[in-house]
């Protein structure tokens, strides 16, 4: 006769077993029945804290999970928060590039005016040293 793969409970062989496949399901609906006690015994029951039960447990541990991944996300928003704030404080305090007198054209000008003097320097060098 068959079998389950996962559990070996016999089963009924299609088109034979005649006058025994009754006999047959209830024993494999019996099996069925004591592994899936077998089962709630070993979770136990959620609300079991005095044993703790495995159910218990992993409640607990879901629960936890929760808590803590709200708590690392307010921490992650209250850093975000701050570091916006941080970002458009130094977006005032450096401006614009194309504001006159603001740090940023400041800088651009001041880049430029390098790039332009190390131009000059390396064409004076390469004049005096052929």
């Amino acid at each position: 006769m068959p079998t389950t793969t996962n559990y070996s409970i016999t089963l009924p062989t299609v088109g034979g077993n005649k006058n025994t496949w009754g006999s047959v399901l209830n024993d494999a609906f019996a099996e069925l029945e004591q592994k899936t006690f077998d089962v709630d015994t070993t979770l136990g029951d959620v609300s079991d804290s005095a044993t703790p039960s495995l159910a218990y447990n992993l409640a607990q541990a879901s629960t936890n999970a929760s808590t803590a991944l709200s708590v690392a996300n307010k921490q992650l928003n209250t850093a975000l928060t701050t570091l916006t704030s941080r970002v458009s404080a130094l977006e005032t305090t450096v401006g614009a590039v194309g504001t006159a007198g603001s740090v940023a054209d400041d800088a651009r000008d001041a880049k430029t005016d390098a790039a332009a003097a190390k131009t000059a320097a390396d064409a004076a060098y390469d004049a005096t040293n052929p």
